[in-house]
């Protein structure tokens, strides 16, 4: 029989709540505290349409007002508008009047292990409790706030993956897991021993021995850190074993020699925009324009908002938005209170007055070279909170980089999708893909920020808001 629970979301009513158990879309276990106690509870019950409002679908096509979406198991059956698609009896109406509805958001750079402690390298005193508590908190203050696929990309392997199948299997609500595990890294001689997100590289036979544990694990792609410090053997390992297997490499892009050595390398995907220079050189461009052109595509995620990049003077204020409930969601007490209790202390670094400049010059020069800029946020690193990173980080694309919020939103879809390879199957509000929907107060296309407060959650059929 269906268990239903209290839902501790502010914006869903009693009323509609109990229609959508009703219904058997979803229950979920909403009280803070020991996350394990927080099973999804399903049931397999009649499909239900999505109807009335104005739909936004992910591909870049114009909105499609008076939208109507039939919904089956985990997949789009039909998408139609009321006077083209009449609601089939058996299925149950859920209004979205008023609202816009968008596929699930995509956030390809996310750290779970962190709870928004401005200091994450302190919150390793924790480890141990990342896999039962932490990870899940985050995963699922990331779905509440409309983040149904993620991508981690840095974690303890058995933590991360582990969460992954839990999530996957039904067990923990969160979004669909994209995982690298650790990142695979040359440590410095005499540097301490590292933290449990990186697994350290002795030489080649090591790093593409580790390269396939990895991936026998369940790894979605590799991350590789101080990839300056490895021999060009060590590099080749790890790129030619996860290419052999299908997986994406990918690796920071914060410095203009990172970026030339990603290039030589065949890195797939970059993280992050360094101001270590006003913009990039000339030698750097014409590299990026030959990989666009003989391939393979070269991804890149910026991150913006994080590093103290365009969102350090706004998380210098030490904004109210800390104290939002919604962003400690599953987080017992006394983390909550070493969170709160380091922002106090927090004493954040003066932002340079260029740095909005530079980032502006320099996402200008990767488009124009053809580069696919997709969707992160960085979540896990200071200031940027599980529950509202990814729509700060599309807000500054708009508001501050000044791009058209249709291709901001595609880039957060469709783009992000395809760029995990799973497009075929998500990212796009389209007959038989994956039921992964959201639904907004208001126009994104005017106001992205509306994003914020996303009032209905679906992942793969299952309502979770």
């Amino acid at each position: 029989m269906l268990e239903c629970v209290r839902m501790q979301v502010s914006n869903v009513n009693l009323p509609h709540a109990r229609m959508a158990f009703g219904v058997g879309l979803l229950c979920v276990l909403c009280s803070v505290g020991a996350f394990d106690q927080g099973r999804v509870k399903a049931q397999v019950a009649k499909p239900f349409a999505l109807v009335g409002g104005m739909l936004i679908d992910g591909t870049g096509a114009p909105p499609v007002r008076d939208s109507v979406i039939l919904i089956r198991g985990d997949r789009i059956e039909r998408v139609g508008t009321v006077t083209s698609l009449p609601v089939p009896s058996e299925y149950e109406p859920i209004s979205t009047e008023g609202m816009t509805v968008l596929p699930g958001l995509w956030d390809l750079h996310v750290h779970l292990i962190y709870s928004g402690h401005p200091n994450p390298g302190a919150w390793f005193r924790h480890a141990a409790d990342f896999e039962r508590v932490t990870i899940p908190a985050s995963a699922r203050q990331m779905l509440m706030a409309g983040v149904t696929s993620v991508r981690d990309l840095a974690a303890p392997a058995d933590a991360i993956f582990a969460v992954k199948k839990r999530i996957a299997s039904g067990e923990l609500p969160g979004p669909t897991l994209y995982a690298a595990g650790p990142a695979l890294a040359k440590m410095a001689p005499d540097q301490p021993a590292p933290t449990s997100q990186f697994l350290p590289i002795l030489d080649a036979a090591d790093a593409r021995a580790k390269t396939r544990r990895l991936l026998d694990a369940g790894a979605d792609n590799i991350k590789i850190f101080f990839a300056e410090r490895m021999s060009a053997e060590e590099r080749s390992a790890i790129i030619t074993e996860a290419h052999a297997r299908g997986r994406k490499v990918a690796a920071h892009g914060q410095t203009d020699n990172e970026v030339r050595l990603g290039l030589a390398i065949g890195v797939d995907d970059f993280q992050h925009i360094g101001i270590d220079s006003a913009e990039y050189p000339p030698d750097i461009v014409a590299s990026l324009r030959q990989r666009v052109k003989t391939g393979p595509p070269v991804y890149w995620t910026p991150t913006v908002g994080a590093n103290n990049l365009l969102n350090s003077a706004y998380t210098a204020s030490k904004p109210e938005i800390l104290d939002d409930p919604e962003a400690y969601l599953g987080l017992p007490g006394p983390l909550v209170a070493e969170v709160k209790q380091g922002w106090d202390a927090y004493q954040p670094r003066q932002p340079r007055a260029d740095t909005e400049a530079i980032v502006k010059r320099k996402i200008a020069q990767l488009q124009d070279a053809g580069v696919v800029l997709v969707f992160g946020s960085d979540e896990g690193s200071a200031g940027e909170l599980a529950r509202h990173a990814t729509w700060m980080d599309a807000d500054l694309w708009v508001r501050v980089l000044g791009m058209d919020p249709m291709m901001v939103l595609r880039r957060m879809t469709l783009d992000a999708a395809r760029a995990m390879g799973a497009d075929p199957d998500s990212g796009a509000i389209v007959s038989g893909k994956y039921a992964d929907i959201i639904a907004v107060g208001g126009d994104p296309l005017r106001h992205i920020n509306v994003l914020r407060d996303p009032k209905l959650v679906i992942k793969h059929g299952r309502r979770y808001k």
